[in-house]
């Protein structure tokens, strides 16, 4: 009897779920928050046969009856017992801030802030010659180049991070290296420089999200501005207006956006109000956008960023009566023939020290690394260069 009870069990733990989910589908959160395209069900065909088996692993993984709530109530447990979570690069710090320490080749932002992953004298001396020989290419065609790089969010907020996490040394690898690069008369600059003068009394990073919101953007913005023009508009005359709640990627990424969406997001008025920035329609190529403006200033603009570079879009076109900005998966050299080009900004999340290293490759679109690497990325960012 115990036996016959026991396989009844067993055969009602493997029908049950999907049976039941069959019939309240409709009513439980089914929302893909992996920002991917789930697996299909495998194609049943002979040429297919030795593929089903871990084609069909994967459908289930994907499609598992619960799977989200599940999810969510094993990410509610990690993040509130130890304050990281399985299903994403995240750890959850002070007031419910989330970070993306992320760890990988070429993309390691806890080494980043713990400062334990800085440069030898030989490697900075191979990145301050890869960028002088692309700053004297440039400008033997008339063009000026610039680097900037953006800061991860826990270098401006670190003091969200759990301090279970500990920094070791003065200096991060960008706070080491970029001063170096400068004495040698290189255009590279920190943006957290501007964004750390303003981040105790306005937020200038998403709470939720991996990236700057549009005040940080907007304090990007001018620094860039003053390196370039040699002027900027303060903060002071612009004005900050509070907007909805909102949550951001690493929340959905954690598939709790219901729990962490009490972020606030901000719009700018007020910026250079004599002139008017406008869209063009848009471009046959992924990836390139293009601004026209009545900017006094005749020149163009090429923008080659990461994802950071999108939220500079409702200030730099304003500066240049053409701006274009372009993805690293989107960009090629062909640009320069497309438009013709005046000035680059080439802009990178601290974290993506692959694009920092590999600028001659990148500008000259011979480095192959980019588009998997970029996709996976995006993947955890976009919502996660």
């Amino acid at each position: 009897m115990k036996q016959k009870l026991f396989i009844a069990l067993f055969i009602l733990s493997l029908i049950g779920p999907p049976v039941s989910f069959m019939l309240v589908k409709d009513f439980v959160d089914t929302e893909n928050y992996e920002n991917r395209t789930l697996a299909s069900f495998p194609r049943l065909a002979w040429d297919n046969v030795e593929q089903i088996p871990g084609e069909f692993e994967a459908f289930l993984n994907d499609h598992a009856p619960y799977k989200n709530f599940f999810v969510n109530l094993n990410t509610r447990l990690e993040t509130r017992l130890f304050g990281v979570a399985s299903v994403a690069p995240i750890t959850v710090g002070t007031d419910n801030w989330l970070f993306y320490t992320v760890d990988a080749e070429g993309e390691d932002a806890l080494s980043d802030y713990q400062h334990v992953n800085l440069y030898t004298t030989d490697e900075q001396e191979e990145i301050s010659g890869k960028i002088q020989s692309v700053v004297e290419e440039m400008a033997e065609q008339g063009i000026r180049f610039y680097v900037f790089e953006a800061p991860n969010k826990e270098r401006i907020y670190g003091k969200y991070m759990p301090k279970s996490i500990h920094v070791y040394g003065p200096k991060s690898r960008l706070d080491a290296i970029i001063p170096e690069l400068q004495n040698k008369g290189l255009p590279v600059y920190d943006l957290a420089d501007s964004l750390r003068k303003y981040a105790e009394d306005y937020q200038v990073f998403c709470k939720y999200d991996t990236h700057w919101n549009l005040v940080g953007s907007f304090l990007a913005s001018q620094q860039i501005s003053q390196v370039v023009f040699g002027n900027s508009v303060p903060l002071e005359e612009i004005t900050i207006v509070p907007g909805d709640e909102t949550s951001g990627d690493m929340a959905s990424m954690l598939n709790m956006v219901n729990e962490f969406h009490d972020d606030v997001s901000f719009s700018i008025e007020g910026y250079l109000p004599e002139i008017t920035a406008e869209k063009a329609e848009p471009s046959e190529h992924e990836g390139i956008t293009v601004f026209h403006s009545d900017s006094p200033n005749e020149q163009t603009l090429l923008v080659i960023a990461d994802s950071f570079g999108e939220a500079l879009m409702p200030f730099l076109p304003k500066l240049y009566q053409t701006a274009v900005f372009s993805t690293f998966t989107s960009y090629t050299p062909e640009l320069f023939s497309w438009y013709d080009v005046d000035d680059v900004i080439y802009l990178n999340v601290e974290r993506n020290q692959r694009y920092f290293e590999r600028i001659p490759e990148v500008v000259n679109g011979t480095y192959a690394g980019i588009a998997g690497e970029e996709e996976s990325a995006a993947v955890l960012e976009s919502g996660l260069e």
